[in-house]
């Protein structure tokens, strides 16, 4: 049995997630009443939260209160990267890896599902190789007295998730919800996954379910912990004989009692 109920507005069939090494930020603290700093880990691991290649990006940023962008200085461990955020005033920061252009791969599809080969390894008798490209972004919120919403407003590039319910006001056995964009637009119908923290010693498979028509997905946690919501989106080239794309993107909350 799982340790929180997932309640959607709408029925989806599951489709489990290729499972890879994804990425996240994670804060010392999410909410806090009067400090003037928060030290965030990024990292990309296969169990949340338990850092396993430091994530290394050169857009590291973070959105303030008054929705300005400011860039920010990581320290390179091996295993994780190290940010010390500044939180001068009050109100909710956004603090993001950025998007990040991986590694390419040569990938196949089988079934409607894409599959990754290891170098030097060729695809099943007709299926094609294509090469894959990695796009990542990690998000985290954090707020310093009230919360506030101008570092919640969209992107409007890439794949994202955007918080309807503030992610720093949480709560258990209270619906949270957010929309998932691409380009600015609504992505329906698409897998997204939702991680806690420890889950790896639950042996339990995070529980997994489909956006709806307007891109927007719901849960209600019934426990306090640290969650994390995660999507894989794969798409065709961007420009004629340039690389299919994969695009992964996770955002980190708290749920408090």
């Amino acid at each position: 049995m799982t340790r929180f109920w997932l309640g959607f507005a709408f029925a989806a069939a599951l489709t489990p997630l290729a499972a890879a090494h994804s990425p996240y930020l994670l804060p010392n603290v999410f909410i806090s009443k009067d400090r003037d700093h928060v030290t965030v880990e990024g990292s990309f691991t296969e169990g949340f939260f338990t850092p396993d290649v430091a994530m290394k990006s050169d857009d590291y940023h973070v959105v303030g209160p008054d929705g300005a962008k400011a860039a920010l200085t990581p320290t390179y461990l091996k295993d994780l990267t190290v940010l010390e955020v500044p939180t001068a005033t009050e109100g909710t920061y956004r603090i993001s890896s950025g998007a990040r252009v991986g590694r390419t791969a040569k990938a196949y599809e089988k079934d409607g599902q894409w599959e990754f080969l290891e170098p030097g390894a060729t695809p099943p008798e007709g299926a094609e190789a294509v090469d894959m490209q990695s796009l990542t972004l990690a998000d985290t919120y954090v707020s310093r007295g009230k919360p506030d919403a101008k570092a919640l407003a969209p992107r409007g590039t890439g794949l994202e998730f955007v918080p309807v319910t503030h992610p720093n006001e949480a709560a258990a056995g209270d619906p949270v919800q957010f929309q998932l964009l691409f380009d600015g637009k609504p992505v329906a119908d698409q897998p997204v996954q939702l991680h806690r923290d420890g889950e790896t010693y639950t042996g339990a498979a995070p529980p997994e379910a489909k956006t709806d028509a307007e891109g927007k997905i719901a849960f209600t946690p019934t426990e306090a912990d640290v969650y994390l919501v995660m999507t894989r989106y794969r798409m065709g080239p961007a420009a004629e004989g340039g690389p299919y794309r994969s695009y992964t993107a996770t955002v980190s909350f708290e749920v408090v009692p």
